[in-house]
């Protein structure tokens, strides 16, 4: 089924979360793709209780590899599963940027998730030198070859890579469908030759995913689902994305 990961980043008290969650709930649409919800940490419980077993998924924005120690402020996969959550965002642009997370800290966070049962949604892109130079079809290589080193094809299908195209962020020069169709198919190549899987691989897109562009992004053929931020806040605005993904009527 294809995936739609609504990442809230910093936004949404819990009263908020749980309006939400009791919107899209109720859409008839839900059952037809893998709806993950990625809050704040602070929101996870409550909405834990509130969405139970249903069709709706919770996912953490991050996770530390390491299940206890003396290591403040880090949340383990161990404590998330535990308070509800299926999936963990790893190495968010956001994160790489704000906190300093590199694939060597992405491997051990998949790691990590994967020994509790999470299922990692791993996200990769190149920033604007590398998509410049020509050189962003290694630079997103060299993130995954360190990420997925050493997973067992088992491990690795069980990891949903994101596409962000760092350059785009902010610039004004937003990726066109035809350039994320053709960088997921390399990442797809690429990720299947490195880990050994013959299929299975989800792809997802994330960057400015709205419902007035998103039937372009589908149309490409290469894409599983989306990660989406901003246009992930309002229920309705999510509904209708997630009304484009299933060709709901």
């Amino acid at each position: 089924m294809p995936v739609l990961a609504a990442n809230w980043k910093l936004h949404k008290t819990t009263a908020e979360a749980i309006a939400w969650v009791d919107a899209v709930q109720a859409s008839p649409l839900l059952g037809r793709a893998d709806v993950v919800v990625l809050p704040g940490f602070l929101q996870i419980p409550a909405l834990s209780a509130r969405i139970g077993h249903g069709p709706i998924a919770l996912g953490s924005q991050d996770v530390f590899w390491e299940e206890s120690g003396a290591f403040t402020g880090m949340v383990s996969a161990a404590q998330v599963r535990e308070a509800g959550c299926r999936y963990a965002l790893v190495a968010h642009s956001e994160r790489r940027r704000c906190a300093g997370d590199d694939d060597r800290g992405a491997h051990a966070r998949i790691r990590a998730a994967l020994a509790q049962g999470l299922t990692p949604i791993y996200c990769i892109g190149e920033g604007l030198r590398e998509r410049e130079s020509g050189g962003f079809q290694r630079a997103l290589k060299a993130q995954y070859d360190v990420a997925l080193d050493g997973l067992s094809a088992e491990q690795a299908q069980r990891v949903i890579v994101a596409y962000e195209p760092v350059w785009a962020i902010g610039s004004g020069q937003p990726a066109t469908p035809q350039q994320v169709g053709e960088v997921a198919a390399a990442i797809r190549a690429g990720v299947l030759a490195r880990t050994g899987l013959r299929e299975g691989m989800r792809i997802l897109y994330g960057g400015s995913v709205q419902p007035q562009n998103i039937q372009g992004f589908l149309a490409q053929g290469t894409i599983d689902g989306f990660l989406v931020g901003g246009a992930s806040l309002d229920p309705e605005e999510f509904l209708a994305l997630l009304k484009a993904v299933v060709g709901g009527a």
